[in-house]
């Protein structure tokens, strides 16, 4: 066989296992889903729909609203009577997070809602940072302005990274009864090793070390990922890490670079509760998506619809998701 056949078949088999592999992480209940895969309204580049474009656009504008996000005039619809609340991540904004959800979960028809928050630095750009039990309160107290706003009796929440333990830290704590959907995307929902940082910290004998560099440059919030007995972990795990009436969902990468281990951003279900643990390589193995990017991937968005209307999934159509990036395919 010449080289030039043998380059060919190679070629071919590898696209008919990557064929098989999306094809294998149709649900397994694939049964009961529309057949027809979503449809995401692609917003136009000068929309910064995707997260390195959205932080650039963030250095200038650091209030900017998320596209979609934050109109006090929406009541929500019949089909989606809970507003979706979306709570950014440590060292990020509303605008730089969430301006690839925001806009989608518009479209779609729900009343969708964006805060900054814990922001202890006067650094408008960079916020979550300060006390986490604190910045709960905080967000709690947006959710309240939330249903004030629309007249809703119940609010969905959506988290990213530090923002997904704060949306179960509020589900849980603050606001009983308020929430029953509590979406997470890489979430802190468990000390982690930042990337072995902490690990390496501990080898050495260096950890404090670690925390003071974090608080000094404004982390004192991923200073307290390190930290099982920090107040926020032991207040949110103590008494279990879930509770009665309220659907979990846990959307973690491989690729992970700061819940580290990733699996540290699952939670196990306690009575009463559900909990839906995602691997998103699981679901599509060609999502690239590491950390940041993860509120960017089509695929992720898919999922998240789902679980906002379990009512009417639809399937997932698969893309590649490049790592950073995000939504570009």
């Amino acid at each position: 066989m010449s080289m030039r056949r043998r380059v060919a078949s190679t070629v071919a088999a590898v696209l008919v296992a990557v064929s098989v592999a999306i094809g294998a992480a149709a649900p397994a209940n694939a049964a009961t889903v529309n057949p027809v895969a979503w449809t995401l309204r692609k917003p136009a580049r000068t929309e910064d729909y995707n997260f390195v474009k959205a932080l650039a656009t963030n250095m200038f504008h650091p209030g900017k609203d998320p596209l979609g996000a934050n109109d006090w005039s929406c009541r929500p619809s019949a089909d989606h009577p809970e507003p979706v609340v979306l709570i950014h991540g440590t060292w990020e904004t509303a605008y730089d997070n969430w301006n690839g959800l925001s806009p989608i979960l518009k479209a779609q028809g729900y009343c969708v809602f964006a805060l900054n928050y814990g922001n202890d630095t006067g650094i408008p750009q960079i916020n979550a940072t300060g006390d986490m039990v604190a910045a709960a309160d905080e967000i709690a107290a947006y959710v309240q302005k939330v249903q004030a706003a629309t007249g809703a009796s119940k609010v969905a929440l959506i988290g990213h990274s530090q923002g997904g333990a704060q949306a179960r830290y509020v589900a849980n704590l603050l606001l009983p009864g308020v929430v029953d959907t509590v979406i997470m995307l890489g979430p802190s929902n468990h000390p982690t090793t930042l990337s072995g940082l902490v690990t390496l910290g501990n080898l050495m004998g260096t950890t404090r070390f670690v925390y003071g560099i974090l608080n000094v440059i404004g982390m004192p919030g991923a200073a307290q990922q390190a930290q099982a007995t920090a107040p926020f972990y032991v207040n949110i795990n103590g008494a279990g890490e879930t509770r009665p009436g309220i659907n979990y969902t846990v959307v973690a990468t491989r690729f992970d670079e700061f819940v580290t281990p990733y699996a540290q951003a699952f939670i196990t279900a306690g009575p009463g509760a559900t909990v839906d643990n995602i691997t998103i390589q699981s679901v599509c193995p060609l999502d690239l998506s590491e950390h940041l990017s993860l509120s960017y991937s089509k695929n992720v968005i898919q999922i998240i619809l789902n679980k906002l209307d379990p009512e009417h999934p639809h399937k997932i159509k698969c893309s590649i998701q490049a790592p950073l990036v995000g939504g570009t395919a």
